[in-house]
């Protein structure tokens, strides 16, 4: 990876003092993508125990589905941010939002596990590559005090789609079936789309693109520079990106099927506590991106993570619809919460220069082994049950709390590094 010389790479203060209306609208369009990215992989979630009823499958089934369309789709993840680096974080943006919207409208049509595994995986490679691209524009568009309560309020788009989704399942899935869901994804993602052909380019990329012009630099695809410059950076933000998602991936895919079958709330009740506790989650991811502005991501996110890690336990235990109301209610409010100011510090480990690249190996690389979560959890239900998986959830929860503490260095507040060389 060449380097700019010193004296041409002072990091300016984008946006580093207020909003402005650019900065507001990238977080805004960006925050709907999330929704909608988040609105199709709740379908699969909610739709399980209709699924496992109508085709006839064991529960193992569908974890193999969800573990193995997350693994390919890390296609995407890998790709798009890569892609965000050499050609621009808009136009790739526009591309994933438009290949999710089309396969989500595909899926619906699945005749089998099979064929839900085939249009599940397509759907998922443009669908996880939206993430990343997505948190690295709002981290160099949003002032620099305010980002971590913009990455927080970003992901904040995810209970938003959920809540969409499930409030959705409610009134078409007695009507139509649980196809109707996919068949109506497409529609608010094409929206999402058009509005994004509005959005400028981020400021920090363009001014990096010129600065390389001006040193008679080009741009090209080189995968190892992120590994061979930054490695304690790579290997820290791998290892948050597996603790956070491999907890979030396994409560989010099995917890429809806790309540309503193992628990026996049944779909309607589910659907219902799901979109309450996905409703007080938005209020969560806002909450602790604030404090994490105001105080710093190194106790703030500990403090959340810890009280959940110990109710991830204790809700296996609950059997009483109030009791598994109230618990799964603060634990689904701690686990949100630190997700968005968690996940966003990474895209704040690495320069302008490589951070789409940065990101997206780290991502892989976590997620490659975050998406086995669904399969294992689902395993263990087969032979003894879901609640007897959530302590392993926990645990991996847990392990974020030393991670913060004494291991990840504080970000908050600093301007980003524009250049590779260059550090926060």
């Amino acid at each position: 990876m060449a380097h700019l010389a010193s004296g041409e790479t002072p990091t300016p203060q984008l946006a580093a003092d207020r909003w402005t209306s650019y900065s507001v609208t990238v977080w805004a369009i960006c925050m709907l993508g999330f929704a909608f990215d988040i609105y199709e992989a709740t379908i699969m979630q909610l739709v399980t125990p209709l699924l496992i009823k109508e085709w006839g499958i064991a529960p193992a089934t569908i974890g193999n589905i969800t573990t193995v369309s997350r693994w390919v789709g890390l296609i995407g993840i890998f790709v798009f941010p890569t892609l965000a680096d050499l050609y621009g974080r808009r136009p790739v943006l526009v591309l994933t939002i438009l290949g999710y919207s089309l396969f989500t409208g595909l899926t619906g049509f699945a005749q089998g596990p099979l064929q839900l595994l085939i249009f599940t995986s397509i759907t998922r490679i443009t669908l996880q590559g939206e993430t990343p691209v997505g948190m690295i524009m709002v981290s160099e568009t949003a002032p620099t005090k305010w980002r971590a309560t913009a990455l927080g309020g970003l992901v904040g788009g995810y209970p938003f789609g959920y809540m969409l989704c499930s409030l959705t399942a409610l009134v078409v899935v007695p009507l139509w079936g649980w196809r109707s869901l996919y068949w109506l994804g497409i529609l608010p993602a094409l929206l999402v789309l058009w509005v994004r052909l509005g959005v400028k380019e981020s400021p920090r990329f363009e001014r990096v693109t010129s600065a390389m012009l001006t040193e008679g630099l080009r741009k090209h695809l080189n995968i190892w520079s992120p590994i061979r410059e930054y490695p304690r950076e790579i290997l820290i933000a791998t290892m948050l990106y597996f603790f956070y998602l491999f907890t979030w991936i396994g409560w989010s895919a099995w917890m429809p099927q806790f309540l309503a079958n193992e628990k026996h709330l049944g779909f309607q009740t589910t659907a219902s506590y799901l979109s309450i506790w996905m409703f007080c989650a938005i209020f969560a991811y806002y909450l602790c991106g604030w404090l994490s502005d105001l105080f710093g991501r190194r106790y703030v996110i500990p403090g959340f993570i810890l009280p959940a890690s110990i109710l991830l336990v204790v809700l296996g235990y609950l059997d009483t619809p109030s009791s598994l109301f109230w618990v799964g209610l603060i634990l689904n409010f701690l686990i949100t919460g630190s997700f968005g100011a968690g996940l966003g510090y990474n895209t704040e480990l690495f320069p302008t220069q490589i951070r789409g690249t940065a990101v997206g190996t780290a991502f892989t690389f976590g997620s490659a082994a975050a998406a086995s979560a669904p399969a294992i959890v689902g395993w263990i239900a087969t032979s003894h049950s879901i609640a007897a998986a959530l302590p392993l959830l926990a645990l991996s929860f847990f392990l974020l709390v030393p991670m913060f503490l004494f291991v990840a260095r504080e970000t908050t507040r600093k301007e980003l590094a524009d250049f590779v060389g260059q550090r926060t």
